[in-house]
């Protein structure tokens, strides 16, 4: 895929999201998805001794701004980005999942980083939804609806919210507010998990990082997240691991990505990749030591993420198992 010039007209040049040309930059980011191995992946690569350790792992410089811009780009290495590292070089990244749901952010980056490399780790989504909500649950986010009820409310506000993020990647005006507004301009609600359903509204950035927070179903249509990345970036670019072959072949796995980021070969000590980490969804020992799914829900969310599925095996040219 080659970017054309139609689609240059989308990358945004706006200040509030700029990097000093005199400071350091990624060379690559970790873009998502939450729940699929990001944390553990993000303890992986630092291994590699060309590698710099990102700290605090999710920056969300390009979607929330959580940190200045000398605070983001003093978490990397070079100011002129290198592609490929000699052997006494080192390079840095981040891993903010907020990346790949975002809808402006491939469009903020673009400006900056046209020679990023891009690495995304997906999950089963019916698996990756679960977890997401287990993991809200345990940390008190979840007191009264149950995940069952949740996804049934979620899948009637998902088109909607598609169409809209759509919206907001396509606008050349660069409407911040576009991607959470209907095709009339007006401001989306979504139901929030209380025993009312109360709907609320999207007005602000920071009312559409919370709905993200405990968004199970939307932030597991990979599709449309990696299509808007896809639109920008050369599909060479991007690096797609699925997280169950990351686990179960975690040397090869990591192997494949030293050789996309152009390092050289390195010995992953297998002790220290043997290590998982939970992310928050359960206990360190056991990252998957939760309830099992009700069958009626999964059979619902397999059938709702199939032709989704379908749509991004085609797009990306990798097919996974996740039936």
């Amino acid at each position: 895929m080659t970017i054309n010039n139609n689609n240059s007209a989308l990358i945004i040049n706006d200040p509030k999201f700029s990097l000093d040309k005199d400071r350091a930059k990624p060379e690559f980011m970790v873009i998502g998805a939450a729940k699929c191995g990001t944390t553990s992946f993000s303890s992986y690569l630092p291994l590699h001794p060309q590698i710099k350790r990102c700290d605090p792992k999710e920056p969300n410089y390009w979607s929330w701004q959580l940190c200045n811009m000398p605070q983001y780009q003093n978490l990397f290495v070079n100011a002129l980005p290198i592609c490929a590292p000699k052997a006494d070089q080192k390079i840095g990244g981040e891993y903010s999942t907020s990346s790949l749901l975002h809808p402006l952010v491939p469009r903020r980056v673009r400006a900056h980083l046209p020679a990023l490399k891009i690495i995304v780790i997906l999950r089963n989504p019916v698996e990756r939804a679960y977890s997401h909500f287990i993991m809200s649950q345990r940390q008190g986010f979840e007191p009264i609806r149950s995940f069952d009820d949740i996804v049934r409310k979620e899948i009637e506000e998902v088109p909607a919210l598609l169409e809209a993020h759509k919206r907001g990647f396509l606008d050349l005006n660069a409407q911040t507010n576009a991607h959470r507004s209907t095709v009339d301009g007006k401001t989306l609600f979504v139901s929030e998990h209380n025993e009312n359903w109360t709907k609320h509204p999207l007005s602000t950035e920071q009312d559409l990082f919370r709905f993200y927070f405990c968004s199970y179903v939307f932030r597991s249509i990979y599709y449309d997240q990696l299509w808007r990345w896809l639109q920008l970036f050369d599909r060479k670019q991007i690096k797609i691991i699925e997280s169950t072959n990351l686990m179960d072949n975690r040397q090869e796995t990591m192997n494949e990505v030293v050789n996309f980021l152009g390092l050289t070969a390195h010995n992953f000590n297998p002790e220290e990749l043997a290590q998982t980490w939970g992310g928050g969804a359960s206990n360190f020992k056991k990252p998957g030591d939760y309830a099992q799914m009700s069958s009626e829900t999964r059979t619902l969310l397999n059938e709702f993420f199939s032709p989704h599925n379908e749509k991004l095996f085609n797009l990306i040219g990798q097919r996974f198992n996740w039936e």
